[in-house]
């Protein structure tokens, strides 16, 4: 996977500050501008818009919370859902995680690529993988996911993967800026016997704030 991929884009560096040292990721500039070249219809024709080259501020609530959280993520396997631009997924690789990013997007992985390497981390692999149809014969003992539960068609799917993919004693960490439909997601979470917690948390970007759900979800029997 060629990192000079990235560089069709008009890149810009955002400087994520953390605990004790600043994340570097590149991300693409003038996402406003270029939506409408990213986006792209399916084969039934519905419009599928470029979501992994904004950088949502979900995740870089989940990277405050795993950079301020650190011990659950030391020695562990890690698997990132659409990990865009990889930020969370760094973050744990950062504290000896081993972490497996996964996007369905080639490009998102791409980044995801090279902002690891930037910030000089090593991911133990990068997946293109729809997250309805995983590729994975292994499980992981910690899930994570930013900005992931928005749609109600991907909360079956997600659950399904915690089934298969979670050890038995795993967590599942998502990130979600309080959207109304969230409840939603959590209550059939419950339903098939996960019990969670929730935190909140305010994040600064670009001179805005704003608060993140930060959801810590695991089989209800352990």
């Amino acid at each position: 996977m060629s990192v000079n991929r990235i560089l069709d884009y008009p890149l810009k560096n955002t400087e994520i500050c953390l605990n004790d040292w600043n994340c570097q990721i590149d991300v693409v500039d003038e996402f406003d501008q270029i939506l409408d070249l990213l986006s792209k219809e399916d084969n039934e024709g519905t419009l599928l818009l470029p979501y992994w080259a904004y950088l949502w501020e979900s995740s870089i609530g989940l990277a405050e919370h795993l950079s301020d959280n650190s011990t659950i993520l030391t020695d562990k396997r890690i698997l990132e859902i659409g990990c865009g631009y990889g930020l969370p997924g760094i973050v744990a690789a950062k504290v000896g995680a081993i972490v497996t990013f996964t996007d369905f997007e080639h490009d998102a992985l791409q980044f995801a690529r090279h902002n690891s390497q930037q910030n000089d981390v090593s991911a133990d692999t990068y997946v293109q993988m729809d997250w309805g149809t995983p590729c994975f014969q292994k499980r992981f003992d910690v899930v994570l996911g930013s900005d992931v539960i928005y749609e109600e068609k991907n909360w079956d799917p997600i659950i399904e993967l915690l089934y298969n993919l979670l050890v038995p004693k795993g967590i599942a960490i998502f990130s979600e800026p309080k959207r109304k439909n969230a409840d939603g997601f959590f209550e059939r979470i419950q339903k098939n016997g996960f019990s969670f917690k929730r935190t909140t948390r305010s994040i600064s970007l670009e001179e805005k704030t704003i608060e993140i759900n930060i959801f810590q979800v695991k089989h209800a029997e352990c």
